[in-house]
């Protein structure tokens, strides 16, 4: 109300949202409020309708921070809400990307990736760059890289086409270019191969 006319309108928020706004008339209800504070629990409405999506989305599985919020943006959510709602949902717990990035991290090396195609993973599933340069190298160590092109090699590789002649150097260079965009360095593939073949 300004004086000379009144509003009613009815907005859902969290509790604890309600409480950030700050003292609102002493537990009178209905709460007055000054245009300020309208203002915050306006937009604390439309932040939750995006946090209760980005709950569902999350119970379909983990999102990075990144994606939740690209995701509640294809939802017809704004830019701004969108950002502000997966950044709620993490303070919450419910977003934890250095716990995706292990599980993400195990479930790419177990399809053979290498290290540079494990990376681009990551940062195309949205994992912040923040955490993956805190965590992956660490992860990686774990990781025989060696073993896993050899395994890699051996189950996609007929090395009966491997010869000397053209036809075999040209499916030798396929091989190499295949390997590649799994993640593995031209170089560390054409000695892999050389040692297998010995």
């Amino acid at each position: 109300s300004n004086g000379d006319n009144a509003e009613y309108r009815e907005l859902i928020v969290a509790a604890r949202m309600l409480f950030e706004v700050g003292n609102i008339a002493g537990g009178v209800i209905p709460y007055g409020l000054t245009s300020d504070q309208f203002d915050i629990l306006e937009y604390d409405a439309k932040l939750w309708e995006a946090v209760k999506k980005a709950i569902d989305l999350l119970a379909f599985g983990d999102n990075s921070k990144k994606r939740l919020s690209e995701k509640l943006r294809q939802r017809g959510f704004d830019r701004e809400i969108s950002e502000d709602a997966a950044e709620y949902v993490e303070k919450l717990g419910l977003v934890d990307e250095k716990r995706q990035i292990r599980h993400l991290v195990s479930q790419l090396v177990s399809k053979g990736f290498g290290k540079s195609r494990v990376k681009q993973e990551l940062i195309r599933k949205g994992i912040s760059r923040e955490v993956i340069e805190e965590e992956l190298d660490e992860l990686l160590d774990e990781v025989d890289f060696d073993e896993n092109l050899e395994k890699l090699l051996r189950k996609k590789v007929n090395f009966s086409l491997m010869t000397n002649d053209a036809d075999g150097r040209k499916y030798r260079e396929k091989v190499v270019s295949a390997m590649f965009r799994y993640g593995y360095s031209p170089a560390d593939v054409r000695e892999k191969l050389r040692e297998m073949m010995e």
